[in-house]
């Protein structure tokens, strides 16, 4: 795509990412994530809204399940957080949930471990991420 884009508009739109110069993966595109729903910001601060809020509890329900060695319920919730993640275009969150989710599907406790703070900070920092922009969009 970026060789149908003119050079500029594509630098700027990779300079609007959000994330951690020590993260490679973006915490939140807010633009592409716009221009997966046309533009509509009402509607976007409405999904971030909602998700802003949610997330946190699937991150909790996350955190009991690998404590609790439920891999069936670490491979939905894994697989619930990535879909979310994914359409909001959070890709860091989005690449720990799904490895989380496989690793729930595997039953690789080691991994499970070793994931769940990822995941776990990833949605701290998306959750930070969103409420800059909604502070800026209201």
């Amino acid at each position: 795509m970026k060789n149908w884009l003119k050079k500029d508009q594509t630098e700027e739109k990779e300079s609007h990412h959000s994330g951690t110069s020590d993260n490679p993966l973006h915490v939140f595109d807010y633009n592409d994530f716009l221009d997966r729903i046309m533009g509509d910001k009402e509607l976007a601060i409405s999904i971030l809204e909602e998700f802003a809020g949610l997330i946190g509890q699937h991150g909790e329900r996350l955190r009991q399940a690998v404590e609790s060695g439920d891999h069936e319920n670490i491979r939905q919730i894994g697989h619930l957080i990535k879909g979310e993640s994914g359409n909001i275009s959070a890709p860091a969150l989005y690449e720990s949930s799904y490895a989380m989710e496989k690793a729930g599907k595997s039953q690789n406790i080691a991994e499970q471990n070793k994931l769940l703070p990822v995941v776990l900070e990833n949605i701290d920092s998306l959750t930070k991420a969103i409420r800059e922009v909604l502070q800026k969009e209201q």
